[in-house]
C-alpha cells in the first residue's frame, strides 16, 4: 500500500489549526510557509479537507481556515478518507489464470489473495478509525 505524501501534510495542517489560539482562521500562506510547501499545493490539500468536512473555510479579509470540529473529534480515518478517498486500495490484476491451468485452482488462489488483502485493508482502516488526532500530541 502506498499513501499519498499529502496525507502526512494534511495531518500537520490539522495540528497547526488545532494549535491556533482562539477561534481565528489561519491564512493558507502561513501554513504553507510553516510546512515549507507552495501555497497553491497546500490549497489543494485544504480543499480536500474542506470537502471531507474536517476544515471550514471563510473567504474575507479576516478569513482563512479552521477546524470544522474540535481536534478530539477528528480521527485519522477522517483525514485518510479526505485525502485518499473511500475506494478500496485492493485491486488485483487476476494473474492467477496465467499461472495455474485449472480454473478452480486459479479461482481459489485469487479468492485467497483478495481475502487476505481485503482483510488487511479493513484492519488498517479500523486502526485509523480508532485513532484520534489529538493522540499524536500526547
Amino acid at each position: 500500500m502506498r499513501l499519498k505524501r499529502s496525507l502526512e501534510e494534511a495531518v500537520y495542517v490539522l495540528l497547526i489549526l488545532a494549535k491556533e489560539e482562539g477561534d481565528n482562521p489561519v491564512k493558507s500562506y502561513r501554513i504553507s510557509k510553516q510546512l515549507d510547501v507552495s501555497d497553491s499545493y497546500l490549497k489543494k490539500i485544504l480543499r480536500k479537507l474542506v470537502l471531507g468536512g474536517v476544515v471550514n473555510s471563510t473567504s474575507s479579509k479576516g478569513g482563512g481556515f479552521k477546524l470544522a470540529k474540535p481536534i478530539e473529534n477528528i480521527f485519522m480515518i477522517d483525514v485518510y478518507y479526505a485525502i485518499e478517498g473511500k475506494n478500496s486500495c485492493v485491486q488485483l490484476r487476476n494473474l492467477a489464470g496465467q499461472v495455474f491451468s485449472s480454473y478452480d485452482e486459479s479461482k481459489k488462489v485469487e479468492d485467497n489473495m483478495f481475502g487476505l488483502f481485503n482483510e488487511s485493508e479493513q484492519s488498517f482502516l479500523n486502526k485509523l478509525a480508532d485513532y484520534p488526532l489529538v493522540k499524536l500530541m500526547q
